[in-house]
């Protein structure tokens, strides 16, 4: 017997076999799926996720639009959470109103961005939620260094007025950089962490089509790696707690906002095939925001699982 050999094909086998539990331990675990529907309450959002094959989800907590809500009562906070555990969803986040701007220079916007958001807090303690993603605002023309200053001390305020350390995970998301808008260079946001009193309660939100369209690529291994490489070095690739996974419409650098489909944009798959796959962010969540409905969400679910390497 060539004991060398076997020696060599048992080591073979065993790191093959090791692969393959690493494998289905991650598919089965993975933190993936979609921004879903609280149409007719947020009790209906973990079906909702359900029905998509989510392992994860993003809901709005009252609507986007508005800036007042009716209150969540006990029997729909109740329902929801008994919904969820019902399910294999185990990441909630919520996405906080669009109409919200704590980094605007009026006082009156201000104050009622800062109101809104504390209620957002509030919402997300009564579900449970992981965290609240937000976009850092406007500085309308004041210029970064103001505008960083402002939100900061919105958020001080916020935290505040919800109850200070504990609470939610508030995780400000990356942003394609369109006007005035904060959030589009990775020292916005490193700046904004550090101005903040409770630095602990705050993580990021990374969308793949914001990164594009503010200038960070990840269309191919070398500005993957740079652009990650970069947020390491500025943020900390630990603070990253949220991927919003959506390609882009719009080319790279071109500061605009337009999400598109898995594999149908400008950013390609081989982003999409190497963050599936990227052991750094194994267990955090990753969310689509793409357009389309249920069903094309069903179908960017289906080819980002198809990247994982087995």
């Amino acid at each position: 017997m060539n004991c060398t050999k076997t020696a060599q094909s048992t080591l073979k086998n065993a790191s093959f076999l090791i692969k393959v539990i690493r494998y289905c331990v991650y598919y089965d675990t993975m933190l993936l799926g979609a921004h879903v529907s609280t149409a007719g309450g947020v009790h209906y959002a973990p079906e909702n996720g359900v029905n998509l094959g989510c392992t994860a989800i993003q809901i709005f907590a009252k609507n986007q639009r508005q800036w007042t809500a009716k209150p969540l009562s006990p029997e729909e906070v109740k329902l929801y959470l008994d919904n969820l555990a019902k399910t294999d969803i185990k990441s909630v986040v919520s996405h906080d109103s669009y109409l919200i701007n704590m980094a605007s220079p009026d006082a009156a916007m201000r104050s009622k961005s800062t109101a809104a958001f504390v209620d957002e807090i509030e919402r997300a303690k009564l579900l449970k939620l992981d965290g609240i993603v937000f976009h850092p605002g406007s500085h309308m023309g004041e210029g970064d260094a103001k505008g960083i200053a402002t939100i900061s001390k919105s958020l001080d305020e916020a935290i505040e007025k919800s109850g200070g350390k504990k609470g939610p995970m508030l995780l400000i998301e990356t942003t394609a950089g369109q006007g005035t808008n904060l959030g589009s260079r990775f020292e916005h946001i490193r700046d904004i962490i550090a101005s903040v009193k409770e630095p602990s309660r705050f993580g990021v939100c990374v969308d793949t089509c914001h990164l594009f369209g503010a200038g960070y690529s990840l269309a191919d291994s070398e500005s993957y790696k740079s652009s990650f490489a970069e947020f390491d070095k500025i943020i900390g690739l630990d603070r990253i707690k949220c991927f919003h996974i959506n390609d882009s419409k719009q080319p790279l650098s071109s500061h605009k906002d337009r999400h598109d489909n898995i594999g149908s944009g400008l950013i390609g798959n081989d982003a999409f095939k190497m963050l599936m796959n990227d052991p750094r962010f194994e267990n955090v969540p990753k969310i689509l925001e793409t357009p389309g409905g249920d069903e094309a969400y069903m179908k960017d679910l289906k080819l980002l699982r198809s990247f994982v390497k087995k």
